[in-house]
């Protein structure tokens, strides 16, 4: 019964995958079963560490279940970068991409269930399959895309202004991510973002 239970949770995590990466590229069955079958499943628990500063990023990951928060660290302050939960792609991607040691760290905020492909496995089927090569063209492009609109929010709005629009973008992070995080990674301390909580309802 837990085997049977067990199956039942793996097909829904790779059924999830599938839908993301569908979004940027369609697949057909037997293209979807060459790239599903580099993804193995991997789990973090609460406060655990994906990644850490100096470490070269070595995986892609899929999350099916829980948060995760990117950061880095100066002078003994954690700088919150951005966060990835349920149905969210994870990972240090300019240091899977260059291969190059990253400043950051990915931690979890929850105990976490993921899918993951290693980087000699991913830039294989980006050679291997065509519709493979367009999602990752069309992801980069997402990235590009939201790191752009991210600097301008963080030049030029107010703070209530960042904190509207993440509620219109993200409208459940609240009930995810402490609100200590998300102060850090809105670029304001957490009393002026509970000034706002208050004042925005």
């Amino acid at each position: 019964m837990l085997k049977q239970i067990a199956s039942i949770l793996e097909d829904k995590i790779y059924n999830s995958l599938k839908e993301q990466v569908e979004k940027y590229s369609s697949l057909t069955a037997e293209e979807w079963s060459s790239f599903s079958s580099y993804w193995e499943p991997c789990t973090f628990r609460k406060n655990q560490y994906m990644t850490k500063a100096g470490q070269v990023e070595n995986w892609f990951y899929f999350v099916y279940d829980g948060v995760l928060r990117l950061y880095a660290a100066k002078d003994g302050e954690e700088i919150n970068a951005g966060f990835t939960y349920n149905n969210d792609f994870s990972g240090e991607y300019a240091s899977f991409l260059s291969q190059e040691p990253t400043e950051f760290y990915i931690q979890a905020i929850t105990d976490c269930s993921l899918l993951r492909i290693s980087y000699k496995n991913l830039m294989y089927m980006f050679d291997e399959l065509k519709c493979i090569e367009r999602f990752g063209r069309q992801f980069n492009a997402k990235i590009l895309i939201d790191m752009a609109k991210r600097q301008l929010e963080s030049r030029s709005f107010t703070a209530e202004e960042k904190y509207k629009r993440l509620l219109t973008q993200s409208p459940h992070i609240l009930q995810l991510v402490p609100q200590k995080h998300l102060a850090s990674y809105l670029g304001m301390t957490p009393e002026t973002f509970s000034r706002l909580r208050a004042k925005v309802r």
